[in-house]
């Protein structure tokens, strides 16, 4: 065994880093043996000296790391070859300064190694994909390579080609040539009986993407019904995908809303509640690759636009309001998510707003009494200030309201001229756009006679129609951001731990907990100009609560209570947070989200000692978890650490400054879970570090 392998060997086993200087070995002594060692078993460890050696831009290592690429290239392990890339990609350096060899060694011969060995070609290609996605290199070698692969060939290699042609529709499907290529790779995949199931779902992520990024109603509304088919036949083909079934669920919900059926969208958003449940429980304590991560992610993003979706149809079809501003506050905020949520990457969120948009307009339209109460909201904004009102989305929507009325009066009076005599110059026009909305699934199935079936019935018929095709279709059938999406899983892998996060639980402090990662990422980036708002020449700036004190005042717990809670205001949990509530475990909480009866408190604390997690749990762990005794027991605790930041050389990133934990009284049987995160206070802007 050569030198170089005995001392990787070595600091694997006594779990040192490893590094090439910790190899004790001379540069030129680890060039000469990198290559066979990169073609064996040590591979990985060779990996992550590599990777070191580019994250420290440290160069007299770099004959040794030029040497690996070649030698990955006779790798004959799948797990070897697999954990070598994932090593090399954790280092945006490493992956772009050996991108080109590495693409070279992984495709090279790349056909005739699927025949041979196809689990390690599959391997291979996924490396270059990687490789490619991560913008190491150019795709251009990728695309050739893409266009050659068979989809006749072993069963081992096309299994896991689905998958990797989907990442390239991720990532290009903007690029017609490439895109069309793998789209016809898909389709020839659907009648392999090894990988159709597969080919289904990402044909369906596809048309759903395609439906995203569409400019008019009628692609947006084929494409979703064209997607949900793919999604259901796939779930039908498979028991086990509960992702076929949440998309196809997604697909309903938004269909739903644009023809304003409440009862399909909350139908649609239960089968989400409970498949996104099943698929829990199913992936428990399985390995995830972290590349395959951004799909999980987008499930819940879709759980919660389909849940916003849900409250507003509700809020739209109600005849009376007991609180007519929050439900106001409820149908804006799905008016502006159906632009701004971004459920999938690369799309435009243009062809959701085209659906959902219009139906709210729609229902407006149809409620004089709640359109009164926009007109109202939208002069008197002063009177909802309490609840931070979304004062631009309300003149948006009422500005689109009155232009739809006054295309209506037109539309009307253009009638009332053709009954006159005149020439309708499109008369299909209408028919056909009503259709596209109310009834697309009967508009695919049946085509052209589909407008002369619309014409002989009014709206709500023509709902029941769409609904009758949809379950005539059903019935033939049977995820970004790198730090909050890896930490949000790793919390959600741990809470998953407790016995009672399940259900209506885990849905609902699920949607908190995202919340509070982004409120700590929102406070460790955001300047005091843009938090506070900026100030007039010669007057003193707005105090910080997370700056180095300036003057007399010095930051307190109620300044960090005072911006989460306000932070939780603006957001998709504007509706149900309190401050302060009483009566709550024989004291007074901090901050309160209450979901029904389900009801999670945040505990607010500072502390000028210690930011160490075992100080904080064992200071204020007791008084967070106590909170939850009467309800669910989950809770939260955010800490503003005021200690000094004069010799720490920089912050904690937002990664580590959240995590759980858990508390059991003595004598109790229950844990307790609690999510603690940290509010870095007493900083300095990043240009101090620098000053001497």
């Amino acid at each position: 065994m050569p030198q170089l392998a005995d001392r990787l060997t070595e600091l694997a086993a006594d779990g040192q880093p490893i590094t090439f200087p910790a190899l004790g070995l001379a540069p030129d002594t680890v060039a000469s043996q990198a290559g066979d060692v990169a073609a064996g078993p040590f591979a990985p460890y060779l990996a992550e000296a590599v990777a070191d050696a580019y994250n420290r831009s440290d160069t007299q290592w770099q004959p040794a790391a030029t040497a690996f690429p070649t030698g990955l290239a006779a790798q004959h392990s799948v797990l070897h070859l697999t954990a070598s890339m994932d090593a090399l990609l954790h280092s945006p350096a490493a992956a772009k300064a050996l991108g080109k060899p590495l693409t070279t060694a992984l495709l090279d011969g790349l056909p005739d190694r699927i025949e041979a060995a196809p689990l390690l070609a599959a391997a291979r290609l996924e490396g270059a994909v990687r490789l490619a996605v991560a913008e190491a290199v150019t795709p251009f070698k990728l695309w050739q390579a893409l266009e050659d692969v068979p989809t006749d060939g072993p069963e081992d290699f096309l299994e896991r080609l689905p998958r990797l042609l989907g990442l390239t529709l991720d990532r290009w499907a903007d690029e017609d040539t490439i895109a069309d290529t793998v789209r016809t790779l898909l389709q020839q995949l659907t009648h392999d009986e090894a990988t159709d199931v597969d080919a289904m779902f990402e044909l369906g992520c596809d048309l759903l993407r395609r439906a995203l990024s569409s400019q008019d109603i009628g692609t947006v509304t084929t494409h979703l019904v064209q997607a949900r088919h793919q999604f259901k036949t796939a779930a039908q083909a498979e028991e086990a995908r509960h992702d076929a079934l949440t998309y196809a669920g997604v697909c309903d919900a938004i269909l739903a809303f644009g023809r304003a059926d409440a009862a399909a969208i909350n139908h649609a958003a239960d089968q989400i509640a409970d498949t996104l449940d099943q698929r829990q429980a199913w992936l428990h304590r399985t390995h995830q690759p972290q590349w395959l991560q951004p799909r999980r992610s987008a499930e819940i993003a879709w759980h919660h636009l389909v849940l916003q979706l849900r409250a507003a149809a509700t809020a739209l079809q109600d005849d009376a309001w007991m609180d007519a501003w929050q439900a106001l506050d409820t149908v804006l905020a799905a008016y502006s998510a159906a632009r701004t949520v971004r459920p999938l990457a690369g799309d435009t969120g243009q062809g959701l707003a085209l659906l959902v948009q219009p139906a709210i307009e729609d229902g407006f339209l149809r409620q004089q009494a709640f359109l009164a109460q926009l007109r109202r909201a939208a002069q008197e904004t002063d009177q909802h200030a309490a609840r931070a009102f979304d004062a631009a989305t309300a003149s948006t929507l009422l500005t689109a309201i009155e232009t739809a009325a006054q295309r209506e009066t037109s539309s009307a009076n253009s009638s009332n001229a053709a009954d006159d005599g005149s020439d309708d110059d499109d008369p299909d026009g209408a028919a056909l756009a009503r259709l596209q909305r109310l009834a697309p699934t009967l508009l695919l199935q049946l085509k052209d006679q589909a407008l002369g079936i619309a014409g002989t019935l009014d709206d709500q018929q023509l709902r029941i129609l769409e609904g009758l095709a949809h379950d005539s279709d059903v019935a033939r059938l049977k995820a970004t951001d790198p730090l909050i999406v890896p930490k949000l899983d790793q919390l959600m892998a741990e809470l998953s731990a407790h016995p009672s996060f399940t259900g209506e639980v885990r849905r609902t402090f699920s949607v908190l907990v995202e919340q509070t990662l982004l409120f700590l990422k929102s406070r460790s980036d955001i300047t005091r100009t843009n938090l506070f708002g900026s100030t007039k020449k010669g007057e003193p700036p707005p105090f910080d609560y997370r700056r180095k004190p300036e003057g007399d005042r010095k930051p307190v717990e109620a300044d960090l209570q005072r911006d989460f809670y306000q932070w939780l205001q603006k957001g998709p949990l504007h509706h149900v947070v309190l401050v302060e509530p009483v009566d709550v475990g024989m004291g007074r909480a901090d901050v309160m989200v209450h979901f029904g009866s389900l009801r999670y408190l945040t505990e607010i604390k500072q502390d000028a000692t210690d930011n160490d997690p075992q100080y904080l749990e064992s200071h204020y762990l007791t008084q967070a978890a106590e909170y939850s005794n009467t309800n669910a027991p989950f809770g939260q605790l955010l800490v503003l650490d005021l200690t000094p930041k004069d010799k720490t050389q920089g912050n904690l990133r937002v990664d580590e400054v959240a995590w759980t934990t858990t508390h059991r009284p003595r004598g109790a049987t229950t844990d307790r879970a609690v999510v603690i995160g940290i509010v870095a206070g007493n900083r300095t802007t990043p240009s101090v570090y620098s000053r001497k």
